[in-house]
């Protein structure tokens, strides 16, 4: 009889303890609930291969698709002609982009058809698998393979590269291209001396360079007269080229941005 209760005595206890066990492992997933997947901010990632229905899809030569994520809760796709942007999210594995919103370059045929599907793409909430510099994203029938632009494109020197405009942003976050027959350049020295022409007059002044900003002293240029398109692009220029502006460069993109929204895009 003994033996018995000694035996019940420590099937109770072994089954208290497991269920204690199992009790303090249910708190423990309770108390600390796996965090939810987000937006590596701050990164710039560059397609490397597209596929569809497992066979490559060719882009618009000279492009390449462009996921940039300024914030944590925020992209912005650019594929070779106009940039979409908007407020997104990981949602399990998916990207859930909401009121992507785009710019309206005129463009080509082929870019304007490359945009309308790689921005569809990413309205379609496409699965997400971040792995160190490789980014893959999938959709029904496409795949989009990323490698973190720091490692496919390494950025060009700010300093010594002369930098052809591109594309003028508005205050309103509108953007257009440099009008045809038109050129802007600009051109920083290790000197802090800065040159280049607005499209219309060669200037010339001084820029000193503080983390992501960098601000210009009195600009001194030529002074013919600009009427027409290379007007108002010399306008466009010397507003964003007043005072401080931000900026930061993405491989061969040196991207300006003035204070009240406007900026000028530069290719190295």
């Amino acid at each position: 009889m003994k033996a018995m209760l000694i035996a019940a005595s420590m099937l109770l206890v072994a089954s208290l303890t497991a269920c204690a066990g199992d009790a303090a492992r249910d708190g423990a997933a309770g108390e600390h609930p796996a965090a939810p997947a987000t937006l590596p901010q701050g990164r710039t990632f560059v397609s490397t291969a597209v596929t569809a229905a497992g066979q490559p899809k060719a882009l618009v030569p000279g492009t390449t698709i462009r996921l940039r994520i300024p914030a944590a809760d925020k992209i912005s796709v650019q594929a070779g002609c106009n940039t979409a942007e908007g407020p997104a999210r990981i949602e399990g594995t998916k990207l859930v982009v909401e009121d992507f919103a785009s710019t309206a370059i005129g463009c080509e045929q082929a870019l304007q058809q490359q945009d309308e599907w790689v921005h569809g793409f990413f309205r379609a909430g496409p699965t997400w698998e971040l792995t160190g510099n490789d980014l893959v994203l999938k959709s029904a029938d496409l795949e989009l393979t990323f490698t973190d632009r720091a490692v496919a494109e390494p950025a060009r020197p700010l300093i010594d590269t002369k930098w052809a405009l591109n594309t003028v942003v508005g205050a309103g976050g509108t953007a257009s291209s440099v009008p045809a027959g038109v050129s802007a350049t600009i051109t920083f020295a290790a000197d802090g001396r800065v040159t280049g022409n607005t499209g219309c007059n060669a200037f010339g002044g001084t820029a000193t360079v503080a983390g992501d900003q960098i601000t210009f002293g009195d600009l001194a240029s030529t002074r013919r007269a600009c009427v027409g398109a290379a007007g108002s692009l010399e306008a466009d220029v010397l507003r964003v080229l007043e005072g401080t502006a931000k900026y930061r460069i993405e491989g061969d993109r040196l991207i300006l941005e003035a204070a009240d929204g406007s900026g000028l895009q530069f290719v190295g």
